[in-house]
């Protein structure tokens, strides 16, 4: 998941602040940095802007680059992708994936759009999307709008970004409330941000204010696209239980109102030639609670099932852990056949 920050000339922040971010980004392995053309409350420098690009490029880092059509001109990096805002038509687009790497803008792209960019013969090899950010407070994204938005996207082969907002570095101004993509996410953490993002299907994922920590800039390191990474409580010393739970799970395809069910967590405990035996205590399971089936449920022994509503004890079924509350949205953004694995606290 190729991540990455966002620098922001003649803002709130020195060259020297900006070198530094790229530099400890690129060491930690974030792998780019977004930046704008057309940011009205910035005092540009050329100079400054020149060396912060070349900058980048030493640490190997693709450099997105937010313009407009009244702002696009040629640059002569090689590593420069120009991000599309609107207005521009699609024969525009298409003329420039054919020279440039472009992100269309992911919050306003339709269908019909995409469509047009088959027809007049885009190189799509060349073309993902971004989001916008919101700096204006009530205005990002409806999350079930954004998860639509990846979805028609991904439909025709193009990787989606998200913007996550800082919380405990420097905001960017005017406002300093934030740049995050979807509005419900606006005062959450970089890393709570990054897994929810994930588990809505993003391909990739940008801090969007101008000086994250090196906290939060590492909290991007270890998240998987399109995987639902949910942080539980173990409630069982089992070490064969504790061991098969954390392997990767991708839920079935047919769905189930009262559980999600690992579909290859079987297969995973046949590999490890371990028994899961009857804790011989069962319990009522709740919302959140993650069960594994015993022994005596048979051919299902080793079934990993996470409950969305309460359901009685079965002596066949093991509780093993239990998903924080804080974790639900996350929990309820895993769909049919998608990855998702446990973080014990």
């Amino acid at each position: 998941m190729n991540n990455g920050i966002s620098v922001y000339c003649g803002l709130n922040c020195s060259i020297d602040e900006n070198i530094v971010l790229i530099e400890t980004a690129a060491s930690i392995g974030l792998k780019r940095l977004f930046t704008s053309a057309i940011i009205p409350e910035a005092e540009t420098d050329n100079l400054e802007f020149v060396t912060i690009l070349a900058c980048a490029i030493e640490n190997d880092m693709e450099i997105i680059l937010d313009v407009t059509p009244e702002t696009i001109s040629t640059f002569d990096f090689e590593q420069i992708t120009l991000r599309l805002d609107d207005g521009f038509t699609a024969l525009q687009i298409a003329a420039l994936s054919h020279i440039h790497r472009i992100m269309l803008n992911a919050s306003t792209v339709t269908e019909k759009l995409l469509l047009s960019l088959i027809e007049t013969k885009a190189n799509f090899e060349n073309i993902s999307a971004l989001h916008n950010f919101y700096p204006h407070v009530y205005t990002g994204l409806d999350v079930q709008f954004f998860k639509s938005q990846n979805n028609i996207l991904q439909s025709f082969g193009i990787p989606v970004g998200a913007f996550v907002a800082s919380q405990d570095g420097r905001r960017r101004p005017p406002f300093e409330e934030g740049l995050p993509t979807v509005e419900v996410t606006r005062n959450m953490s970089v890393e709570y941000t990054a897994r929810y993002l994930a588990a809505l299907d993003t391909d990739f994922i940008i801090i969007s204010d101008s000086l994250p920590t090196s906290e939060e800039c590492s909290s991007l390191t270890n998240i998987a696209p399109h995987e639902a990474i949910i942080k539980a409580r173990l409630l069982t010393d089992d070490a064969n239980v504790i061991n098969l739970l954390k392997q990767k799970f991708y839920s079935r395809l047919e769905q189930s109102s009262q559980v999600i069910r690992a579909a290859n967590s079987r297969t995973l405990l046949n590999s490890m030639n371990i028994v899961i035996k009857s804790d011989n205590n069962p319990q009522p399971r709740q919302k959140g609670y993650i069960t594994v089936d015993n022994a005596d449920f048979g051919r299902y022994m080793g079934e990993i099932q996470i409950v969305k509503c309460d359901l009685p004890a079965d002596p066949r079924v093991n509780v093993a852990a239990q998903i924080l509350e804080s974790e639900f949205p996350i929990l309820n953004c895993i769909s049919p056949k998608q990855n998702f694995s446990f973080i014990f606290i």
